[in-house]
Parts: C-alpha cells; structure tokens; sequence
C-alpha cells in the first residue's frame, strides 16, 4: 500500500503567457500560501538536508551550506560536545513547527520535539520544570517519563477564506477589489487574451520541495519549475556591505591564511567560539536571515517573497499578529542558546506547557500535557526549559581548549599542522605566495561571512574582503 504521505497534494492555477512561455500570475488560497510562508520558518541546516535529496532540477542552491552541513556530519565525535549537540545541528528544530504542522504539504520532516515533566510529578515531586529528552531523570531523580505532545492551535499562517495572487517572483499579492485581470495583464504587457491560457496543477511534496530549490536561486520560480524544467541561476550575486548595529561586546579573534596573489582565503583558523558562530549558521530560519540582512540577502526570489509578507495587512490576512511575526523576524528553536549571542537572532523562550483534562489526576492517566506560545489557560503551568544538563555546561557545540580551522567554503574541522598543509598542498598553492593576518569577527562579519555563505562558494572570501585592502595593496 502506497504511503499516504506520497500522495498529499495541494491546487494552483496558473494564467501562462503561451507566446513568451512564462507564468504571468498564479491563483491561490490558503494552503499554497501558507507552504511559501513556511519556506521563511525552515533552519538553514534543514534547507541543506532537504536540498541533499534527489530532484530532476539537478539545482545546487546552497552555496556553502552543504559543505557546513556535510561537516557536521563528519566532524570527530571527540571535537563534539555530545551526540544529542550534533543531531541538534543536523537536524536543526523548526521554532514554528507549531505553525507548520498543519500544512497540506509540509516538506520539513524534522522529528517534532518531545519533552518531559518528571514521573511522580504531583506526587512528592513539586518540580515545575519540562525537559527535553537529552535528560534522563529529574532534578528529583525520579525519572522523566511523563510526555508533553506539542498541540497544534496555529492552523497556518493566512486565513481560511483570503485568496491570493502569486506572481511569477514568488510575490504574494491579496486578491483584493485593487487587483484586476486587466490591470495585470497591462502590467505584463499582455495586449491579447487569447495569447494567455489557463493551468490547473496538482502540486505535490516534491514539487514543494523543488519549488524551494528554484526559490533560492532563481527570479522565476513559478516558470522555471513548471513551464521550463530547469532553474534560471542567478548570475554573479551581490555582496552588500552590512550596516548592523551589534548590541553585544562580543568580538572573536581568528587567524587568517591568505593567497596573496588573488587575496582568496585558503582558511580561518579560530578557537571553539569561531567553530560555534559558523554551525549556529545552519540553526538560523531563513526568514530571520533575510530580516537581519535588511531584505539584501540576493537569494533567487527569496527577498520578493519576504517583502510581500512584510507588506500583507497582517489584520485582515493573517491568523494573528504573532503569525506574521514568525515570518518576518522568526527566532532560533528555544533549545539552541549559544554563549555568544552575537548575532540578532536568538531564541524566544516564551513557551507555556499545561494539562488540559478536567483535573491533573485525569491529565495524567489520558496524557493530555500540551506546550503553547501563548498563554491559553488557567489551569497550572509549567516552565520550559533546557535540560538540567544543558543549563550547567558550556552552551555552544564542540569542546573547548580545542583549534578549528575553517576553509572557504566552510568545511570545518579539528585544526592540526598537518591539516594545514593539506589545504594548501590541495588549494596549489607556494608558501612564499601566502600571507597571515590576525582579524577580530564581530556582528558585522558575522553576517557578511553568512550572507555569502548563502549564494556563494568562497563565504570567507567574499564576507571578509573588507578586511583584505592591505593584502590587496601588496600584490
């Protein structure tokens, strides 16, 4: 019997230009675009494990991120923290899978979170805190035993009734008395009906799943996926200055190996605090990625899609005021606390779990715990929190008193004498031809480097040339 799963699909009508073979607009309702807003919520780390599956597209869209993630995957058990810290990252927490368990089509499959309350909580346990599952037992030592299934209240992001149009750069536009065919058609420079026809598709995960693809890299996704079977890459992305205002003193010192001949970056070298900036790349949603680059981040049709959300009257389209905030500046899943919070998109720790029988007694024998982003009930609540475990030690990914080197295209690894001159052996290049220079990362580097991580193989490169004028000027 075929998985169900499989056959999910969701409607869109296309009106297609048959003369210059492109997608003018499409229509749509509710499910479609909550699946284009749920693209915003995805963690980079969960874009490069979707990505990594096969697709007809033959579209690689992550820049650096397959390799940053690819690392994860191979980064020695002994340079670490632990087992649970290298799942976290390879399979990164959707903050708003709350919102996005809902869908019709819903391509992050990511397991859900599961906590805990201690077992013989109510009983002589008073301890009021949830655990995830990296705990074994309760502050108490009783063990954690007691599940808390995340209820699913959200149903999406737009309203049931909204309709929308969706134009061929993924810009979302309500289907409002201001929207005309004619004035559409105008806009496109279509003179003639009949050199337009109607498509009704029938869209599936996969077809999700490769939208994203195009989404990323492409100006004309809409087209591109269902007209034209292959991608439109982009050509040469921008790299932008980043004009941020770092809140935190936190500033990270690393050393960098440079060519001087062309001033590229062989790698960076850096202690545990540089090796725990570039893997809490892969835990950032998109949206929130977009937001902090000021809607710069040259990503395919990614900055229109954002923009249009942006814009949307979040009264008359959205579930709630809290809706279009997850997709405008979404936050990193609550577990994710980084001991350097240097860059502007943390977690939002305001989370309520409580029992929703007639009486706690009850709750306990149905298993009716539930977590929410708001405030639902009177009944007793519980306090989220990291696990005891993850409270008490150092709050980053590999271990400390360790160096770890970082080559271009962020490949991460433990750092070594003999590693090094394995790139350089590999990058061809002589030792007279290189030069070192100490630099200092803070907020603004952290998101040049990340910005070009995103649409581009030399993330170091591009992100630090700003710091590079001097090796520039002794070629």
């Amino acid at each position: 019997m075929a998985d169900s799963k499989t056959e999910e699909r969701t409607c869109l009508k296309l009106l297609v230009n048959t003369e210059t073979n492109k997608v003018l607009f499409a229509e749509t309702g509710k499910p479609f675009v909550d699946i284009l807003c749920s693209f915003l919520t995805l963690p980079l780390g969960t874009i490069a494990r979707l990505l990594q599956k096969p697709s007809s597209m033959h579209a690689d869209t992550t820049g650096c991120l397959n390799s940053l993630y690819q690392s994860v995957a191979d980064l020695n058990k002994m340079y670490v923290l632990t087992k649970t810290d290298k799942e976290m990252l390879m399979q990164p927490k959707n903050s708003s899978e709350d919102y996005c368990n809902s869908l019709e089509l819903n391509i992050d499959d990511t397991p859900p979170a599961m906590y805990f309350l201690c077992t013989n909580f109510g009983g002589s346990c008073n301890n009021t805190n949830l655990y995830t599952s990296t705990d074994k037992n309760c502050a108490c030592g009783n063990p954690l035993t007691r599940s808390v299934f995340l209820k699913h209240f959200c149903d999406g992001f737009v309203r049931s009734r909204a309709k929308f149009v969706i134009t061929d750069d993924l810009t979302i536009i309500p289907n409002s008395k201001h929207v005309t065919c004619f004035g559409l058609l105008k806009d496109y420079g279509v003179k003639s009906t009949s050199s337009v026809t109607e498509i009704t598709l029938s869209v599936t995960k996969e077809k999700v799943l490769d939208l994203l693809r195009c989404a990323l890299i492409s100006k004309s996704p809409l087209t591109d996926l269902f007209l034209r079977k292959k991608p439109s890459i982009e050509s040469s992305p921008r790299f932008l200055d980043c004009a941020v205002e770092n809140n935190t003193n936190i500033q990270i010192g690393v050393k960098l190996v440079i060519r001087k001949s062309d001033s590229k970056i062989l790698y960076a070298q850096g202690d545990e605090d540089f090796a725990d900036l570039l893997l809490s790349f892969l835990t950032f949603p998109l949206g929130g990625v977009v937001s902090k680059l000021r809607s710069n981040c040259s990503l395919g049709s990614i900055d229109k899609l954002y923009k249009s959300i942006v814009y949307l009257d979040e009264n008359k389209y959205f579930k709630s005021t809290k809706a279009k905030k997850r997709l405008v500046d979404p936050h990193v899943a609550w577990q994710f606390r980084s001991r350097n919070k240097i860059l502007p998109i943390q977690p939002n720790m305001k989370c309520y779990c409580y029992y929703h029988g007639k009486s706690y007694e009850e709750s306990v024998i149905q298993n009716k715990f539930f977590i929410s982003d708001e405030n639902r009930t009177r009944k007793k609540m519980f306090q989220l929190n990291n696990s005891k475990t993850m409270s008490s030690r150092r709050k980053g990914y590999v271990k400390t008193l360790k160096m770890y080197v970082a080559t271009d295209d962020l490949i991460i690894s433990q750092s070594s004498p003999i590693s090094s001159i394995y790139i350089i052996n590999s990058s061809k290049t002589s030792l007279d031809d290189l030069k070192e220079k100490d630099i200092t990362i803070g907020a603004k580097e952290c998101l040049t480097i990340l910005m070009a991580a995103l649409t581009s193989t030399s993330a170091l490169t591009n992100g630090l040339a700003h710091l590079l004028t001097e090796v520039k000027e002794e070629k």
